[in-house]
């Protein structure tokens, strides 16, 4: 499904509000929340920036955040990271993918794990379903386009 410019901006800024959400109750320290995803692809998933409330102008946090409208069958999970050692989107992307990649695979031996992503239902289905998403954005970090700076 390709969006053009003003659908984007709809998807995006409807996602904000869900952003908003997941770092209240996630208790995520932050300053601002930027209004618009460091890199995304409409409708499907996004990558925000949490400021550093102690570093002002840097970022804390990472957020990963799949569709919030209801629209996608599997949407991504909303994450989050430390930007800690993670200073670019590109860095963050390549450590959702790793973190997924782990986590999948423990699920897949029958381990559950607390905290983020928060996944609930069937296990194996769901470790599937992270895994085919964590190969995803271990693409997506890898492709040299998708980061080219202009």
């Amino acid at each position: 499904m390709d969006l053009d410019d003003a659908q984007d901006w709809v998807w995006c800024d409807s996602q904000f509000a869900a952003i908003e959400t997941y770092v209240k109750t996630q208790q995520i320290p932050h300053g601002m929340i930027c209004d618009w995803p460091e890199w995304y692809t409409a409708p499907y998933v996004g990558l925000w920036a949490v400021e550093n409330p102690e570093d002002p102008g840097f970022v804390g946090h990472w957020i990963l955040a799949g569709d919030s409208t209801g629209a996608q069958p599997q949407p991504v999970p909303f994450d989050h990271l430390s930007a800690t050692d993670l200073p670019e989107p590109r860095d963050a992307m390549a450590a959702f993918a790793r973190k997924w990649t782990t986590l999948a695979a423990a699920a897949n031996k029958g381990i559950a794990w607390q905290g983020s992503p928060e996944l609930s239902g069937d296990l194996a289905a769901k470790a599937k379903q992270l895994s085919r998403q964590a190969q995803l954005l271990a693409l997506w970090a890898a492709d040299d386009e998708l980061w080219d700076l202009d």
